[in-house]
């Protein structure tokens, strides 16, 4: 039987507790390497997939907000407060914890999120 090797995204944080991770190892794959180790995480990689999606969709557009809002399906005030997020998890020591699920229904409940964007939420994460 063949070896599937299915590339998988360092996480955020622990799918578990959500606590921060320690990557440990990493491996060349021209040459087959390994190196073992305490790695630090930094930049992009330590923020939840819904975030890294959200900043692709970004850039592809330069910025353009109405571009953005189009592509996404989402308003112009969560694309401020998803922005906001993610300067925050990049600034603080810490990943930045994804909304959970009540916290998005509560912001349904409270409009200031719509179903379409609790859904684009939900959907981007793995």
């Amino acid at each position: 039987m063949a070896e599937i090797n299915k590339q998988l995204s360092l996480p955020a944080g622990c799918p578990l507790c959500g606590e921060a991770i320690e990557v440990t190892q990493i491996k060349c794959t021209g040459c087959g390497s390994e190196i073992r180790g305490s790695f630090a995480t930094a930049g992009l990689g330590v923020l939840p997939v819904e975030y890294q999606k959200f900043i692709t969709v970004f850039l592809r557009h330069r910025g353009n907000i109405s571009q953005v809002e189009k592509e996404l399906g989402i308003s112009y005030p969560t694309i401020n407060k998803m922005l906001d997020s993610i300067n925050k998890a990049l600034s603080s020591t810490g990943p930045e914890k994804p909304l959970t699920r009540r916290e998005i229904l509560d912001s349904i409940e409270k409009g200031e999120m719509s179903v379409k964007e609790a859904t684009f939420i939900l959907k981007t994460r793995k």
